[in-house]
């Protein structure tokens, strides 16, 4: 849970290797519609043949966008590995534009009042000028603490997926498991090399 009255803006970053790639997207694209969140950004390349027929992998990088109470469960869903997190507190940064805002405000309410009693000119087109920068500091300052909300209420997921045949291990391989494996993917490849000898 969020420290109460604090703004903080949560990004986490995940790597995630799959070998249904298609089953993959449609499951994030559901889980994100589940948790009420949102894309930002996607960029899927590569295909799942090349020219000559052969499996080549694919790789996505998502943007994705999602509410903070959901958050914690959208990345248990999708991996619990491979993820770093990073927090910004912008409280401070939060209550000093508002606190401007409220100074401006304030300024701009006795400065209408100014007009009303102005019996010049000069006085009203200096006091029209000088509401015209306010209102424009205040859209500004309207935009930018929008923008902290947006941040604060919806974390942003970067997710890297990509598309393998065989999971990289998460703890390092014992000498006997890469024998193993190597034997295995030698026996692959023989095997791939009789295949397309036969098809020639």
């Amino acid at each position: 849970l969020l420290p109460e009255g604090r703004k903080l803006i949560r990004n986490i970053t995940m790597q995630v290797e799959t070998e249904e790639f298609d089953k993959m997207i449609s499951g994030i694209n559901a889980k994100l519609s589940e948790a009420g969140g949102y894309i930002e950004q996607s960029d899927i390349s590569g295909t799942s043949l090349n020219y000559r027929g052969e499996p080549v992998p694919r790789y996505g990088n998502i943007t994705a966008r999602i509410p903070n109470d959901k958050l914690d469960r959208f990345v248990g869903a999708v991996s619990d590995t491979n993820k770093s997190e990073s927090t910004q507190d912008v409280t401070l940064q939060y209550s000093d534009v508002e606190s401007r805002k409220k100074s401006l405000e304030i300024e701009q309410e006795r400065i209408w009042q100014f007009l009303e009693k102005a019996e010049s000119i000069d006085t009203v087109i200096t006091l029209e000028q000088r509401l015209s920068d306010i209102r424009y500091q205040l859209e500004s300052m309207e935009s930018q603490l929008r923008l902290y909300d947006n941040q604060v209420d919806y974390s942003t997921v970067y997710l890297s997926i990509s598309e393998v045949t065989a999971y990289t291990p998460v703890t390092p391989e014992t000498t006997g498991a890469r024998i193993k494996n190597g034997l295995a993917k030698n026996f692959e490849s023989i095997v791939t090399a009789l295949t397309n000898l036969l098809i020639l």
